[in-house]
């Protein structure tokens, strides 16, 4: 059964909360809330697929990443945070 973008969104955002009510300091908090704001963001967009979805926002979340001037090494942990994420969704 092929998901379409919005309810891949809601998986990652639940997996998302549930790793930020495992965190324990607040950097990890921080790239939680990142990752969910831009995860609202581009829920909306339309599409289906699994691996799409997880593409096309890898994608954003890098480039707005670069855009925003986020440091390297915030870069390198949000990136991580994200894999994490998709390993348990």
């Amino acid at each position: 059964m092929t998901v379409t973008f919005a309810e891949r969104a809601d998986l990652l955002c639940d997996t998302l909360r549930d790793l930020e009510h495992q965190a324990e300091e607040g950097d990890q908090l921080f790239y939680c809330a990142y990752l969910l704001g831009l995860l609202g963001l581009h829920s909306s967009a339309d599409g289906e697929g699994q691996e799409e979805f997880d593409q096309a926002f890898e994608n954003t979340l890098r480039d707005t990443l670069e855009l925003e001037s986020v440091t390297e090494e915030d870069q390198k942990n949000i990136l991580a945070l994200w894999q994490q994420t998709l390993d348990k969704a």
